[in-house]
């Protein structure tokens, strides 16, 4: 073969060597890189497992970290209902821990709370197992961990006073401690509201049964008061009605009328004292009866007229005829207004007229009382209806008086739903408007303003029940001159033994007795089937005793200080109604 052939045949196989030997080494290549390429995927794939498994160890404790929290959100749900509704108790702190430890996570739970009775001590509350709290630990904060992150504890405050604590042992990882901080903060939060709502209730109940008990010594001081103002009153002005049917010297008679004078002035000022107590302890009240405007108008023009002409004052009373001839409402407190309103001009009038006119207008009631007296200054109007408050409250003042009267109409006005306004002029006079919204009432012609058949009184016989000598001395006196003979004894007791062995065809009671008051004389006879009339005789006009008369078992109320009229139109009246039922 010749050389060339064998030089070229020996350079294909060196080619083919060289070639054979990169491919070798590409395939080592390949698969070194396939080998590292099988351990990163591998690697890979154990990554993506790990992940996997974190994940889904995550996700369940996100879930039971979920259901934890739930748990607790509706355990603070349901008490802050149950507190809101209930005060707490050792019954609901008791119930609350047992709630707390049905969750899976919480193993022992207590509460030390104070106590809100006046011992103001702590008491203790558990639940679950007692021996996993350590009752030991010191607090350095108001929210504490223990070392092992298992037990916390928080104090409870309100208002910077420390009311307790809530601890618990909780077995859950300490990723929750964050939540779990801001759920228990929220249980102790409930629990200081709920002692300071208790706290609350607690003072307010204490202040209302203050109040109330002010209230009634308030009402006893005035039913007190009340008695023993009029009681002496009585006696005073019945001695003096006494007095002046008797034959006086003219130096008597002068005497007689200051007395009469000076004890009406008296009566007055008591009347206008006592309204105000009632009015200050809510015991002015109101009544609506069926009554006759004509005739409390005509009452009031025939007390008035002579009063006036005494001062040299024209007196002019206009009263409208499309006043309807009966009205719903209280007659005596409107007396009572017209009263004060005419009285006051009497007083700072020192010359010319006081009028008075009276119409229906708009469905109300309207008067008004003009006088050319002295006027008010306009700086004085607005205070004017204060009580205690008059246009001068010197000493050295011209007119005397409590400066009650305008303030007791204006309360009287407002209670039944009226107004009351003022025009003066200083030096030329003043004029008082009043509207009252009263409703008119519609009887048959015959029904109105008949009068009462007359009975021949003296031949009743009647017992009086009364504890005071000088009112038992005035009585008997008045009903003497009545041509009655009456049985007289001190108090209750008497009274019902009197009434055992003797008839009388009626009774004077008292109310205000030693041994046996009225009341409970009128009970026990009531109780004994007695049906006599028993008149009460009482210095009170408050509201709640003139109840207590009629609930005891009294017929009727005069009071004190009573006259010869007062007592002869109840005995006419009650004579007539035995006259009839003798002859049913």
């Amino acid at each position: 073969m010749p050389n060339d052939e064998i030089i070229q045949l020996t350079e294909k196989v060196s080619l083919l060597s060289r070639k054979i030997e990169r491919e070798k080494a590409a395939k080592k290549a390949a698969e070194k890189l396939l080998e590292e390429k099988s351990r990163e995927l591998y690697i890979a794939k154990q990554l993506v497992e790990d992940s996997l498994v974190n994940i889904k160890e995550k996700s369940e404790q996100d879930i039971a970290l979920l259901q934890f929290k739930t748990f607790l959100e509706s355990i603070l749900l349901d008490f802050n209902q149950l507190f809101l509704q209930k005060p707490i108790s050792n019954i609901l702190l008791q119930r609350l821990l047992d709630d707390l430890i049905g969750i899976d996570e919480i193993k022992a739970s207590k509460i030390r709370f104070k106590s809100l009775d006046q011992s103001g001590k702590f008491r203790s509350y558990y639940a679950g197992d007692k021996s996993l709290i350590n009752t030991d630990s010191q607090l350095s904060s108001p929210l504490f961990w223990s070392n092992d992150h298992r037990q916390i504890k928080i104090i409870i405050n309100s208002s910077e006073v420390i009311l307790g604590s809530l601890t618990l042992v909780i077995d859950a990882p300490t990723s929750w401690q964050h939540t779990i901080e801001k759920q228990l903060l929220l249980f102790c939060d409930m629990l200081s509201a709920a002692h300071s709502r208790q706290e609350l209730l607690a003072r307010t109940i204490e202040e209302k049964q203050r109040a109330e008990s002010s209230e009634q010594s308030t009402r006893d001081f005035v039913a007190m008061i009340n008695h023993e103002l009029r009681t002496p009153l009585n006696g005073l002005l019945g001695s003096a009605e006494l007095m002046s049917d008797t034959e006086l010297t003219p130096h008597q008679q002068q005497l007689l009328t200051t007395m009469h004078q000076s004890g009406e002035l008296l009566r007055v000022i008591i009347n206008d004292l006592l309204d105000l107590s009632k009015m200050s302890a809510g015991m002015l009240q109101i009544v609506e009866i069926d009554f006759s405007p004509a005739k409390l108008c005509q009452m009031i023009y025939d007390i008035f007229k002579l009063r006036t002409e005494e001062f040299g004052l024209e007196f002019i009373f206009n009263y409208q005829d499309d006043i309807p001839k009966r009205l719903l409402g209280d007659p005596d407190r409107i007396k009572q207004i017209l009263v004060n309103l005419i009285g006051n001009s009497i007083k700072f009038t020192k010359q010319g007229k006081i009028t008075v006119n009276l119409e229906w207008k708009n469905q109300c009631f309207c008067f008004s009382v003009s006088d050319t007296g002295c006027g008010i200054p306009q700086d004085k109007i607005d205070t004017l209806f204060d009580p205690f408050t008059q246009v001068n409250n010197s000493s050295n003042r011209a007119f005397e008086g409590t400066g009650l009267g305008l303030a007791i109409c204006k309360h009287l006005i407002e209670e039944m739903k009226g107004s009351i306004s003022l025009e003066s002029t200083l030096g030329k006079g003043t004029v008082f408007d009043i509207k009252l919204p009263l409703k008119p009432v519609l009887v048959h012609a015959e029904s109105v303003d008949l009068k009462q058949q007359e009975f021949p009184i003296d031949t009743l016989s009647l017992l009086v029940v009364e504890d005071s000598t000088v009112n038992q001395v005035l009585i008997e006196m008045i009903l003497g001159k009545l041509g009655i003979k009456p049985s007289i004894v001190s108090n209750g007791l008497e009274a019902i033994e009197f009434l055992e062995k003797h008839q009388v065809d009626v009774v004077f009671m008292d109310c205000r007795m030693p041994v046996i008051d009225g009341f409970e004389a009128t009970r026990r006879l009531r109780a004994k089937n007695y049906n006599k009339p028993i008149i009460a005789l009482t210095a009170s006009t408050t509201s709640v005793e003139t109840e207590q008369c009629y609930q005891c078992g009294m017929d009727e109320i005069v009071n004190k200080p009573y006259q010869k009229e007062d007592i002869k139109k109840v005995l006419i009246k009650w004579g007539n109604r035995l006259a009839e039922a003798n002859q049913e």
